[in-house]
């Protein structure tokens, strides 16, 4: 082939290396599916102004897409009515995955007494930190996954896994076996149908975009509210065994038919390569004649097909592969920061979920109503995460994120430490607790959005909720030790530590607001 050919260009195509012969030949037409533009869309400037320039390019591994982009932000203002369906079966998501996962201090008071009596606080504590971990330690690659294949197929291959790892949980003897399928094997199931659920609302949702994930992530806390009570009434009717299994049944019955509902207004990347496989094998090949082109390049003949008057040249340059798990975004000072508040914050996030049962019933107070504390902190996230979400919408998702984490420490500091064996103070720490530390879960999705637009927000919640399973990893366990040291007597060390930790997270919050707009009263 030609190595250094000329082109020319009319207001209807551009020829591109055609062969300079007596006979008409075939050219094929340049790579330019908009028409409208010769500029390729990666040779152009990005606004230096843009706040989420370097999430975008550490995140878009494929060129720009200027048509399909436009085509999307017109989408994007129009909240369609189906946008409300997608909602409710996030929120079905999110009350069976998180649901469960904050109700396993039931379990843990389960065990302590009866099934694992030998085992201590610590040993068993990991089995809900694992939990938490197994479902955001790989959520950076489960995000990829269901950006690359579709959110419906993540959450229906997610709900068999962990339909499967509780089953096998039932048939458990040992604490180990626990770890691995309560703990990682759920974990990861959950991760599969957890980020679909808590990135798809933002596609559907502008304007409300807090208010519809404010909704969604309610879910977490009503099934909360609904498994703990549940599962304690299961255990005392049907025993262990059958509690889980059926637990097992009511994740499958309900997710399998909710990941039907999941459609995505952004294609994933599995189809936007066949698309792009078609749209090459359909270009059409124009025909030029010898006037059009005997002066376009030398008579060199480089190949046979050349001889013949055909010449088959690449249409485009072909996309580089998109990274398995792709940390890059973390040079994003804002990014890194949001990160560290997942963190530190939800180093003390679960302890409250985790060991309130067992501090009740330390002082005297019933199971039965140890359980319906729990189910009182889960049912005060859920109306956290909305309530918050739609104020994140007037005052900023940024601004709510440093209220929720800074009143969920006051919480700890100054209701819980001093509640002692009152049931009424009890109860008002989880309402208060579980009110702005819902919120808290709330908002880190918005905020992500925030910082790194929405294109591909499964993947970049992956990598907050990294930074989330680095802290559960830390806290939960540190906890279960703390109260190992005082035989499960002495829960003020517990509380310092978690309200400390918190306090750190809204510091951070402070700190990224500030670096998003230093305003004081700026709405961020």
């Amino acid at each position: 082939m030609a190595n250094n050919p000329e082109a020319s260009q009319s207001s209807s195509s551009i020829t591109e290396k055609v062969y300079d012969g007596p006979d008409p030949i075939v050219s094929v037409p340049a790579a330019n599916p908009l028409g409208s533009s010769t500029v390729p869309a990666e040779l152009t400037e990005q606004d230096p102004q843009d706040n989420n320039t370097l999430c975008h390019a550490a995140l878009d591994n494929t060129p720009a897409e200027v048509g399909h982009a436009a085509d999307y932000d017109n989408r994007l203002d129009q909240e369609e009515p189906y946008g409300w369906v997608v909602v409710a079966a996030a929120f079905c998501v999110q009350a069976m995955t998180i649901g469960t996962v904050n109700g396993y201090g039931v379990y843990q008071d389960r065990y302590i007494k009866h099934e694992y009596s030998n085992s201590t606080t610590f040993q068993l504590a990991w089995v809900g930190t694992l939990n938490v971990v197994g479902m955001d330690l790989v959520g950076p690659f489960t995000g990829q996954f269901a950006d690359y294949y579709g959110y419906r197929l993540s959450t229906f291959i997610g709900a068999l896994i962990m339909g499967a790892a509780l089953v096998a949980t039932s048939f458990s003897t040992q604490v180990w076996q626990l770890y691995l399928f309560q703990g990682l094997g759920y974990g990861i199931g959950g991760s599969l149908a957890f980020f679909p659920s808590i990135a798809l609302p933002s596609q559907w949702f502008n304007k409300r975009r807090g208010f519809a994930t404010g909704i969604t992530v309610a879910g977490g806390g009503v099934g909360g509210l609904i498994m703990s009570p549940l599962s304690t009434a299961l255990f005392n009717s049907i025993g262990y065994q059958w509690t889980v299994r059926v637990t097992a049944l009511i994740h499958l019955v309900v997710l399998i038919p909710v990941a039907y509902l999941f459609r995505s207004r952004i294609e994933s990347g599995r189809g936007r390569k066949l698309r792009k496989k078609l749209e090459d094998a359909d270009r059409e090949l124009k025909i030029a004649t010898n006037n059009n082109t005997s002066n376009l390049h030398s008579d060199e003949k480089t190949d046979e097909s050349s001889e013949r008057g055909l010449e088959v040249q690449p249409l485009e340059k072909e996309p580089p592969r998109q990274k398995l798990l792709d940390f890059s975004v973390l040079k994003d000072r804002k990014f890194f920061v949001l990160v560290c508040i997942g963190f530190f914050t939800t180093m003390g996030y679960f302890n409250p979920y985790y060991y309130l049962p067992t501090y009740v019933r330390n002082r005297g107070i019933s199971t039965e109503t140890g359980a319906l504390l729990v189910g009182l902190l889960n049912g005060a996230s859920a109306i956290g995460r909305v309530s918050m979400g739609i104020a994140s919408d007037h005052i900023g998702d940024i601004n709510t994120l440093f209220i929720s984490t800074l009143l969920s420490s006051l919480s700890v500091l100054l209701i819980w430490m001093f509640a002692g064996s009152s049931v009424a103070v009890i109860a008002i720490f989880c309402f208060v607790y579980g009110f702005f530390s819902g919120s808290f879960i709330a908002v880190l999705p918005t905020v992500a959005a925030h910082l790194c637009g929405i294109e591909r927000l499964a993947s970049v919640t992956g990598i907050v909720y990294f930074g989330v399973a680095a802290g559960t990893l830390v806290g939960s366990p540190a906890g279960g030790a703390i109260l190992d040291v005082s035989q499960g007597l002495n829960y003020r060390p517990l509380q310092i530590w978690v309200g400390l930790v918190m306090g750190v997270g809204a510091i951070l919050s402070i700190v990224l607001k500030f670096w998003v707009n230093p305003s004081i009263k700026g709405r961020v």
